[in-house]
């Protein structure tokens, strides 16, 4: 039996603890780096298994209208990115509380009519965009900050992401 004790005392123990402390310095990245990939998938995870879209940036448009008809605001939220869900469910529920949700509806329906897809798209990203007339100066308040929205032609854009699960949500509207 080895006296560990002793092993130290003499010129064996140097060897030891060398491959000891490389054992621990080759060990310590790998279980970082699993570390840090397990962190990364958790984070990721919510990307892979959101089910909530369509197959086509359409279908999702479609579903969104759908929800909202049927006065699912919670359920309409879930149609946009992951890192928007909540601030449009604030917005949906003040849309709820001040009804006009209906008008929001209408005026969803009719942009879709005037859609174009941008020129700029890709395999993960699809735009359309519609022009918007304004026919008068308006004042929005936008988070307590009044803005003017002096009268003419605009563009807007409704801006579709596909997830890695394979369903399109929104990420501009």
């Amino acid at each position: 039996m080895v006296n560990w004790k002793g092993i130290f005392k003499s010129w064996v123990g140097v060897p030891v603890l060398i491959l000891a402390v490389l054992l621990v310095v080759w060990l310590l990245p790998g279980y970082k780096s699993w570390q840090i990939q397990r962190a990364y998938d958790k984070v990721e995870e919510p990307y892979y298994t959101d089910t909530y879209g369509g197959a086509t940036p359409e279908e999702t448009y479609d579903l969104f209208i759908d929800a909202l008809k049927d006065g699912d605001i919670e359920l309409a939220s879930k149609y946009f990115v992951i890192y928007k869900q909540d601030d449009w469910l604030k917005t949906l529920q003040e849309y709820q509380k001040e009804a006009i949700i209906l008008s929001f509806v209408e005026e969803l329906e009719n942009t879709k009519k005037i859609w174009k897809k941008s020129d700029k798209n890709t395999e993960s990203q699809i735009s359309f965009v519609y022009p918007n007339r304004v026919t008068q100066d308006k004042i929005v308040n936008f988070e307590g900050q009044e803005i003017k929205i002096p009268a003419g032609n605009y563009t807007n854009e409704t801006v579709f992401t596909k997830y890695p699960s394979g369903v399109w949500k929104i990420e501009l509207l």
